[in-house]
């Protein structure tokens, strides 16, 4: 990655998603924060950005559903993978105290990550779902207003440290990008089968068979219509060839996308 490049990502320097930006970018790559997950990928798409760094599933909240259905909507391709520990902190205006906080703010996933403190420690408190952390930070004005997030902004401080249900609270990352990369012992694909008895287990057998464990499968609505449904597959692929694999797998699905080869960085 070279020094010219940009990378695109939610939110501003606060967000967690901004720490996984700067792994990618080993310090090279310009870094482009906007304001919600799809839009950030949009950005790549566009060319406004080189790649796109997005996070696609937490060890508590689960998968980040955004991405996984820009994935599957837009042309663009994983290139590399990463995992950051992610501690969630309850942070509002300096001199704010816990017991007078009557509105928290934070991202859907950080607040699913922090589920129970909320509902032990605030039970009568408002949570509110925004964009991002960083809107979140915006939004903590007075000190009956605070956010979960990864940093304090300038003129706010840490309340209570590291509220997350679990100590090892992690989150993935994936940076996206329009051309596939040639390497890497991971591969993603999101399919298809026909709506018929046994179609869903032919299209998995194809991994036991050739001996490719599979990392992770997803289902996620085709939007089309109820009860049609669309699996994600993330699976070691070794550093061999991929192409008799995808090809087989597209004769098991009525309908097949790559969705990229990677390595973890």
């Amino acid at each position: 990655m070279s020094a010219k490049s940009k990378i695109s990502y939610l939110g501003d320097r606060y967000t967690h998603t901004y720490a996984a930006a700067e792994k990618f970018s080993h310090g090279e790559a310009e870094l482009v924060g906007y304001h919600t997950i799809y839009s950030s990928i949009e950005a790549a798409l566009r060319g406004e950005c080189d790649y796109a760094v997005a996070p696609i599933e937490n060890s508590c909240g689960g998968s980040v559903t955004d991405t996984l259905d820009a994935l599957r909507a837009l042309p663009l391709y994983v290139r590399e993978e990463t995992v950051l520990h992610v501690p969630q902190h309850l942070i509002s205006v300096a001199g704010a105290t816990a017991d007078g906080i009557k509105t928290i703010y934070s991202h859907p996933q950080a607040l699913a990550q922090c589920d129970g403190y909320l509902r032990l420690r605030f039970p009568q408190t408002e949570t509110i779902a925004v964009s991002s952390t960083a809107e979140a930070l915006s939004l903590a004005t007075d000190p009956g207003k605070a956010a979960i997030a990864r940093a304090p902004a300038e003129g706010q401080e840490i309340i209570e440290r590291e509220v997350e249900d679990v100590k090892n609270n992690s989150t993935r990352f994936v940076l996206l990008g329009r051309e596939p990369s040639e390497s890497g012992d991971k591969c993603s694909v999101v399919f298809e089968t026909p709506n018929t008895p046994g179609a869903l287990n032919r299209a998995l057998a194809l991994f036991g068979d050739r001996g490719l464990n599979m990392t992770k499968i997803e289902s996620r609505p085709h939007r089309s219509e109820l009860g049609r449904y669309v699996f994600f597959v993330d699976f070691e692929c070794g550093d061999g060839p991929l192409t008799e694999v995808l090809g087989e797998l597209a004769g098991r699905t009525s309908a097949m996308k790559y969705l990229g080869r990677y390595s973890r960085v």
